[in-house]
């Protein structure tokens, strides 16, 4: 459980890069709804969205370590009452990177399986769950008696479920060979690729059968596939680009998170009519001119204050970390974690200027990493042109460019920022401070905030 810090050594676990937990929600979570849009609270637009339909698909997007898990862990625990959550993160699933939408459709299955038996929706043994067993056993030839998760119910690792522990172990056996890159997986999403309209109809069973005996407690399923933001932007472009239509033809409603740098203006019209978009807007601490935008700046004072006291950072420090940050949640974190173990190595009671600046330069470092093309060739895009427009974006004074290629990898790695609303774009600060060293844009004088 999150634990206030009121000492410089608690500072790392205070601010640890992950999402807050149900538990954590009362004492941690501050609502900047506001901050981000003015006019409408992201949440309030899904439950909108999700009252308004049973079949409905949502793709909540946003840029990395916007807050985006935060805000769906809220959203779940304000739709509880009348919502049946199945939620998982994809990347703990499968191989993020070489990700295909049978696999996706593979893991729905097992987890609705899971579940709606838990919860007593459908019978361990029941026929649709033969059903599905039999023939899954049949299209990829695994034997479901000798997979490695039968073989732990064998052993009293894991309780026999009767047909859903066979179910579960041949999904188990498919999603292994995918992360494990096993030569079986082609085959395997050969011939469910052939026969993707009987999978289809299969998970349609399991999400009928489920939303059926739901109806009796006043509740409506919801799938809420997480992490999709983290995988290979071509890999899930593909998913929700060209099978746009398998995901859209199962009986439930469903949210996934996004990148926002996935989305380009084409997508955005290839998806329309299957999808709905929620996009979350960064918190901004900047102006379009360049000012500081103090409504975003305080916002976020009043986050990190759930989680630390503020006479552990010397005075004008804590506001120049967040304008530092860009806005980007996870990379003031970041910079908060590495500062306080700072100070508490150099036996300070607070974050001073050194221990801000080290933690600062630290974070420029991990941009530097991130802002190259690995084969150019293959890319069509060069290092020095990812640079040429970073210089471009910098200098402009409409802070407005198409979302082209050179555009999108730079999104990609945060390297740019997106700001929602009017949207316009601008130079992470730790990039920015990168082209200053290079020689490429002069620099610009830092303020000391209070």
């Amino acid at each position: 459980m999150l634990k206030k810090a009121t000492t410089v050594s608690e500072l790392a676990s205070a601010f640890a890069p992950a999402p807050l937990t149900l538990e954590d929600l009362k004492d941690f979570y501050v609502d900047v709804d506001c901050e981000r849009d003015g006019f409408l609270s992201r949440r309030e637009e899904i439950k909108k969205k999700l009252e308004g339909t049973d079949y409905i698909k949502i793709l909540f997007a946003g840029h990395r370590g916007s807050g985006k898990s935060t805000e769906l862990i809220k959203l779940k625990k304000e739709i509880e009452d009348n919502s049946f959550i199945v939620s998982f993160s994809i990347m703990e699933e499968l191989d993020i990177n070489d990700i295909e939408y049978i696999d996706l459709i593979m893991v729905m299955m097992e987890k609705l399986a899971d579940r709606g038996e838990a919860e007593g929706l459908i019978p361990n043994n029941g026929r649709y769950l033969e059903t599905i067993k039999n023939w899954l056993t049949d299209v990829t030839k695994i034997k479901a008696e000798e997979t490695g998760y039968m073989m732990e119910v064998g052993a009293g690792i894991q309780a026999n479920r009767g047909v859903l522990s066979l179910l579960i172990g041949l999904i188990a056996e498919f999603k292994a060979s995918i992360r494990a890159s096993s030569v079986n997986k082609v085959e395997y999403r050969k011939v469910l690729d052939k026969s993707i309209t009987i999978l289809k109809a299969n998970c349609n069973i399991l999400i009928n059968e489920i939303s059926m005996a739901l109806r009796n407690k006043g509740k409506k399923l919801l799938l809420i596939i997480e992490d999709m933001d983290k995988g290979d932007i071509a890999k899930v472009q593909n998913i929700f680009f060209n099978h746009s239509g398998i995901l859209s033809e199962l009986n439930t409603r469903m949210i996934f998170t996004m990148s926002i740098s996935t989305l380009t203006s084409t997508s955005r019209g290839e998806i329309k009519g299957r999808f709905d978009l929620a996009t979350l807007p960064m918190l901004k601490v900047k102006e379009e001119s360049g000012a500081d935008f103090d409504k975003g700046i305080q916002a976020i004072r009043k986050i990190v204050e759930k989680r630390a006291d503020l006479s552990l950072f010397e005075s004008g420090i804590l506001n120049n970390m967040i304008v530092r940050s860009g806005g980007v949640l996870r990379d003031l974190f970041g910079m908060i974690e590495i500062a306080g173990t700072s100070a508490g190595f150099n036996r300070l009671s607070a974050v001073n200027g050194q221990s801000a600046d080290y933690a600062f330069n630290r974070l420029k470092s991990k941009y530097l990493g991130t802002i190259s093309i690995g084969d150019e060739k293959e890319a069509g895009i060069t290092t020095d042109g990812l640079y040429t427009k970073l210089v471009e974006v910098c200098n402009a004074r409409e802070k407005k460019f198409p979302l082209d290629k050179t555009m999108l990898i730079l999104l990609s790695c945060l390297a740019v920022l997106e700001y929602n609303g009017k949207q316009w774009f601008d130079i992470h600060p730790a990039v920015k401070a990168l082209l200053h060293e290079m020689g490429k844009i002069p620099a610009e004088k830092e303020e000391t905030r209070s």
